[in-house]
């Protein structure tokens, strides 16, 4: 069992690097409401390990170019934050909000902020989670129902610890400040690219599109 758990802990650490910028950024945003970032990091990782449980069973693999079109979730929640941080209209918030940051307690400024609901986040968890369906599928079709519980296990144990590193990387006196200064700026640039990378790594558009 221990060589299983180090291999289902490399399986997730391997498929989750680039989830966890995309988890700092959305903690950076939440800032004092991050218990929704986290709750939404469970749901989408959760729906992926029972997703992922489900085709295997069922001995079924979902074509990579249909895969690649939940890219388009995190592109579309991608513009809608660029949109919503960086209109015009935001400039003067963005500006009080900076004169304020000295009074107010970290999280309590008077700007409209918008925060990401958990849902969002958990969309953005599936929508990025193509490379995991990829790896767990073939993981839990090699292994007994036995050892398939055992694997979902590590990974839940996984999903806090990963959940808790990027509280930790955003509350650091040193590498904290710059997460929450630029981490709400970048967000809607890693959703973009994730969005992107996503369709391109599972060639959609020549598969469904024929492009």
């Amino acid at each position: 069992m221990f060589s299983l758990a180090l291999f289902a802990v490399a399986a997730y650490a391997a498929t989750n690097i680039d989830n966890l910028f995309v988890l700092l950024a959305f903690l950076a945003e939440a800032r004092g409401q991050r218990r929704r970032v986290i709750a939404g990091q469970f749901a989408g990782s959760l729906a992926l390990i029972v997703g992922s449980i489900l085709l295997a069973a069922l001995l079924t693999r979902l074509p990579a170019g249909y895969v690649g079109l939940l890219g388009i979730l995190p592109i579309g929640v991608g513009l809608s934050k660029a949109w919503t941080r960086f209109r015009p209209a935001n400039a003067d918030q963005d500006k009080e909000a900076q004169g304020t940051a000295h009074t107010n307690a970290p999280g309590t400024s008077t700007a409209a902020v918008t925060r990401s609901s958990w849902w969002t986040v958990a969309c953005v968890a599936v929508a990025n989670g193509s490379d995991n369906l990829a790896v767990y599928v073939p993981l839990y079709a090699s292994h007994s129902h036995s050892e398939g519980m055992f694997i979902s296990l590590v990974f839940v144990v996984m999903i806090g610890l990963w959940c808790a590193g990027a509280v930790w990387l955003v509350e650091h006196p040193l590498l904290g400040a710059p997460i929450r200064r630029y981490g709400t700026a970048l967000l809607p640039l890693i959703l973009l690219v994730i969005g992107i990378s996503v369709i391109v790594q599972n060639d959609t558009l020549r598969i469904v599109f024929g492009m």
